[in-house]
């Protein structure tokens, strides 16, 4: 654990960041149809900037996902994603299962994930969990918080 923070405290003094305690995404089958977990995350900037992050599990390994852009479009795969941000013009995110791990009946990935700029950003992220059919069971937005330092 001590390795964790030191590490997401050194980030920190490289520019703005931000720490999501817990994420959730994946899905898990249910007779003929799958419930869905969804995290997605919406960045907006007053400026342009490069923004990163990084997702990890809750043991602090790096956590690969696909993300998924706005259109539905796979923006990459892996444990971060790198994206610019100009103003007016938010950048949506989604998380969701790497092609391998969707194959699966229950596939649930927890952790937490970082965000840094080298300038201020403001980052909603939104968990959304949804019957086989698509109604919402569940919407909780989650704050960000400062990287834990020290003990």
């Amino acid at each position: 654990m001590k390795l964790i923070l030191a590490f997401v405290a050194g980030l920190a003094l490289s520019g703005e960041m931000r720490y999501f305690p817990s994420i959730l995404y994946g899905h898990i089958l249910i007779g003929s149809g799958t419930s869905r977990y969804e995290t997605v995350f919406t960045i907006t900037a007053s400026n342009e900037t490069r923004v990163t992050m990084n997702l990890f599990t809750e043991k602090g390994d790096p956590m690969n996902a696909s993300f998924i852009d706005e259109g539905g479009k796979s923006a990459g795969t892996g444990n971060s994603f790198e994206c610019y941000v100009i103003p007016d013009r938010p950048v949506r995110i989604k998380l969701a299962l790497k092609p391998e791990d969707a194959e699966d009946d229950v596939s649930v990935k927890t952790g937490w994930a970082t965000v840094q700029s080298p300038e201020q950003v403001d980052i909603t992220a939104v968990v959304r969990i949804t019957t086989p059919d698509g109604k919402l069971i569940s919407r909780h937005v989650l704050g960000s918080e400062k990287p834990p330092t020290g003990e």
